[in-house]
């Protein structure tokens, strides 16, 4: 079951990152489906002539993600922590392995809820995220999971370089690791340690990660069916490799900031407990 610190470290750090994170979010997902822009400034340009220069555009679709932060960072910790300690402690890796399952577990929710905020950052949905929600369940429940394949990728990768090698990292030559008590108050681990090794694995695994993320939004970001291949095919069409790390830049700045504060504000609050 549990426990009440967990509980209150994964609420805080899912509400830290989504809210300091999503308008960057927002700016990388249209980058990566217009290829008409092509650097942050100009994104961010548009979206704001669009939105008679409000800047509340850059937070549209935050509601789903937002929400779901507190069960993505749930599942993540959790299945990580579980994995982790029933694999022999002598095992190589044994910490890259649990970043990957936790990484699936993750993207059972983020996949719908990705699919909903591309939607909203995108087309708009013309009404509330509730009864945006609502109405595609009743219609066609399924589509929530378009780009799940993709999406499995994409968590997977990214969670065994964000979590895995961070724990290798944090944890290196010491007893204590993220299946355990936290040791954040220690001398030897301070929070600017914390903050420098999430930030450090957050930027690899998201740059490691990203052409799989470009894929997952365009099949999200479609309004029409289309397989991984298609989706592959069309980015290639627009630029080659290159296109696949459209908007990487905002998006791994924006990996850094949120990795690195999502971590401390979990290590933090267990320290409290």
């Amino acid at each position: 079951m549990l426990d009440v610190p967990q509980m209150a470290g994964a609420t805080g750090a899912g509400c830290a990152s989504t809210l300091v994170g999503h308008p960057l979010d927002t700016i990388k997902v249209h980058m990566q489906t217009n290829p008409k822009l092509q650097n942050t400034l100009q994104a961010t340009k548009f979206l704001m002539r669009g939105s008679n220069h409000s800047p509340l555009v850059l937070f549209r679709g935050m509601a789903p993600p937002l929400v779901n932060a507190v069960a993505m960072n749930t599942v993540m910790f959790s299945v990580f922590r579980h994995v982790k300690s029933s694999l022999p402690d002598d095992m190589a890796g044994a910490s890259l392995a649990a970043g990957i399952i936790s990484g699936f577990g993750t993207a059972f929710l983020s996949t719908p809820t990705d699919y909903i905020k591309i939607q909203a950052q995108i087309h708009g949905i013309g009404s509330s995220t509730s009864a945006f929600l609502v109405n595609t369940i009743r219609s066609n429940p399924m589509i929530l999971f378009r780009g799940h394949v993709a999406n499995l990728g994409r968590e997977g990768l990214f969670t065994m370089v964000y979590l895995g090698l961070y724990d290798q990292l944090r944890y290196n030559n010491n007893d204590a690791s993220l299946i355990g008590d936290p040791i954040v108050t220690s001398s030897a681990h301070p929070l600017l340690t914390v903050a420098a090794i999430s930030s450090f694995t957050g930027g690899l695994a998201w740059v490691a990660s990203y052409p799989l993320d470009t894929i997952k939004s365009i099949l999200q970001a479609s309004t029409k069916r289309m397989t991984i291949r298609e989706a592959f095919h069309q980015i290639w069409s627009t630029g080659g490799y290159k296109a696949f790390y459209r908007g990487c830049g905002a998006s791994t700045g924006r990996a850094m900031l949120v990795t690195s504060i999502r971590m401390i504000s979990y290590e933090w609050i267990l320290t409290l407990f």
